[in-house]
């Protein structure tokens, strides 16, 4: 049994010595093609997939996210995305990471597919190591980090990479969706490119003309769910090799979905 959610405590107790894996997601627009939880299923199956490599536990996912950034989630332009503050979303983090040292574990990932997640969660984790000065250690890694560029090749050899910040529901997320979520991609209202220029500062108020009028912030026409596989596997062994590395764990399972 992977998810603590359908543990009873005393499965759960047995597994304080193994690595706890936090999905981090967000509900957050990702175009008219994909749905809001984006982030949060991939997260949430990656760290499932890494879970099954290193005998770890999956925490509940974190369904909301700190603030989208507009050039690399679309920002708050769109109905449905629903963001955290700054000092909610390190308090959510700090919050579990009590919990989770009280319980007895030590050794902590955080698996985030939200880009956004990154410096709340990171300033959550300093707080930790502040407050508790115990023998833990706390990792956070973004699904898209460790990816080779072998593997991002292998994905683009038919088309443009246009930068991770830009790949906001295009074609790794669609391509993920489409691999472990197909029944909820509209296969059908896939972003063609459109006119976009990145400005080289943020401002308030956003204006409706910053960003594609669909929502993605690329193309995303060439995403298939072969592509999501590969990426897919190759985010969960690297992660997973990544547990090996900082947590000393035994990678017993090959990856499969």
């Amino acid at each position: 049994m992977i998810f603590a959610a359908n543990m009873s405590w005393e499965q759960y107790a047995a597994k304080t010595d193994g690595v706890a894996i936090i999905p981090a997601g967000s509900c957050e627009q990702h175009g008219s093609h994909l749905p809001l939880s984006t982030d949060s299923i991939i997260a949430t199956e990656i760290s499932r997939m890494v879970a099954e490599q290193i005998d770890g536990i999956v925490l509940p996912t974190l369904n909301y996210g700190y603030r989208s950034s507009p050039y690399s989630g679309g920002g708050p332009l769109f109905p449905g995305t629903v963001d955290l503050s700054l000092n909610t979303m390190v308090e959510l983090a700090s919050n579990l990471l009590d919990e989770l040292l009280a319980d007895g574990f030590r050794k902590i990932l955080f698996l985030s597919a939200h880009f956004e997640n990154q410096a709340p969660i990171l300033e959550a984790m300093h707080l930790a190591q502040r407050q508790h000065c115990t023998d833990n250690q706390i990792v956070l890694a973004n699904w898209w980090d460790p990816l080779k560029d072998s593997v991002m090749d292998e994905v683009f050899s038919d088309i443009t990479f246009p930068g991770w910040d830009l790949e906001h529901a295009a074609v790794t997320e669609t391509s993920l969706l489409m691999h472990l979520a197909p029944e909820l991609v509209h296969s059908d209202k896939l972003p063609a490119k459109e006119a976009f220029t990145v400005p080289p500062y943020l401002r308030v108020p956003l204006q409706t003309s910053d960003i594609p009028s669909h929502g993605a912030l690329a193309d995303a026409v060439g995403a298939t769910a072969g592509k999501g596989k590969i990426i897919a596997d190759a985010a969960a062994t690297a992660i997973a090799g990544i547990c090996a590395y900082e947590f000393g764990v035994h990678i017993k399972t090959p990856v499969k979905l």
